[in-house]
């Protein structure tokens, strides 16, 4: 059987992207995991390698389906072209690198030429796009490109913890008015049938938090209750809301498969505090699979060999290849009408209902 093969984006070239991604595969062991390809500029990585001091070997393949296991594979996707490289600067030449990087891989993806993205950091701000619309980020372009019709649900995973958010890229003060009963109940189902399939946990328990400081608003009576009370007698074990102060200061997200967030302050910086730099930015309810560093281009560290940890980036890989045999794994189970049934029989009724709820929704 061959080995699952992960596409690995480039980045930002005045980033740490390169970085991470030499540092490593500078472990042999890695390449026993997984076949990588790299979508990028052999030119560029020569540079940073040199620059680093880094002895990673890359070998440069004419596409993904010619990648060789053992090896770490380079897919070029800028023929001689020299890319200027200014570490730690921000430029549009940078951007549009990363941008071409992004779409090659996803035209690879899309074709199944790779069983899976992980995407190096890159500066939303250094990217136009050819309509002139702001660059939102790597998750909405996924979803645009990919998604087909879906919406995808930004969701930070470490070791013990998930959280997902409702919202993204919103002012603060907008929040509030995109916590409608439709939008919440979309997000929980897609968490739910997430945990499900992608991380394989068969009933899975979800904390919702709430949007205002003592979980005893309006959006709280009106919405988050209402859709936390119609989807868990659906089958969906989401629990809350909880005041997001005392739920983590009690250790609660202890006792939850995932927890999801109204905004992106209110989850990201819980999760930072608690993940220990080991955290996994994760494209959910996708039909692709996708994950990502938790971190961004750290412009003040690029070309410095001070970057200390790649363990964020190392786990982005892990976990795109444990969600690839997961869903074969999950698939293949409910491939057999039989196996399916006793399956379900084994589990208690709420395991049943949670059944339902993957399959009609």
């Amino acid at each position: 059987m061959e080995k699952i093969k992960i596409g690995i984006t480039q980045g930002d070239i005045n980033g740490i992207g390169y970085e991470l991604i030499l540092n490593t595969f500078e472990e042999e062991e890695m390449l026993s995991l997984c076949t990588p390809v790299i979508y990028g500029s052999p030119k560029a990585a020569t540079f940073h390698r040199k620059t680093l001091g880094n002895a990673t070997a890359f070998q440069v393949v004419e596409s993904a389906d010619a990648a060789k296991e053992g090896q770490l594979n380079m897919v070029n996707c800028f023929g001689e072209e020299e890319l200027k490289i200014e570490m730690g600067k921000a430029t549009e030449e940078a951007g549009k690198a990363a941008l071409v990087s992004l779409e090659a891989a996803l035209g690879d993806l899309k074709e199944g030429k790779i069983d899976a993205l992980v995407t190096s950091p890159l500066n939303n701000a250094t990217i136009k796009m050819a309509e002139g619309e702001p660059f939102k980020g790597q998750t909405e372009f996924i979803q645009n490109m990919l998604g087909e019709g879906k919406k995808a649900l930004k969701l930070f995973i470490s070791n013990n913890l998930r959280i997902a958010l409702v919202t993204d890229n919103i002012p603060v003060a907008e929040v509030a008015s995109h916590i409608n009963r439709d939008e919440l109940a979309e997000r929980l189902v897609t968490l739910h049938n997430t945990l499900k399939r992608d991380f394989f946990i068969d009933n899975p328990r979800i904390a919702v938090l709430a949007l205002n400081p003592h979980a005893d608003g309006k959006e709280e009576q009106e919405v988050i209750s209402p859709v936390i009370d119609e989807l868990f007698k659906r089958g969906v074990r989401c629990m809350g809301p909880y005041a997001t102060e005392s739920f983590f200061s009690a250790g609660n997200q202890n006792h939850f498969d995932a927890i999801l967030a109204m905004f992106y302050d209110q989850g990201v910086s819980a999760f930072k505090a608690l993940s220990l730099n080991e955290g996994v930015n994760y494209t959910a309810g996708m039909p692709v699979i996708r994950t990502a560093p938790a971190i961004g281009v750290c412009y003040n560290l690029a070309g410095k060999s001070m970057v200390e940890d790649e363990q964020p980036f190392r786990q982005a890989i892990y976990t795109a290849i444990d969600v690839v045999r997961n869903r074969i794994r999950f698939d293949k189970e409910r491939t057999n009408p039989l196996q399916k049934q006793y399956v379900a029989k084994r589990d208690d009724s709420d395991k049943l209902k949670l059944d339902q709820v993957t399959e009609d929704e």
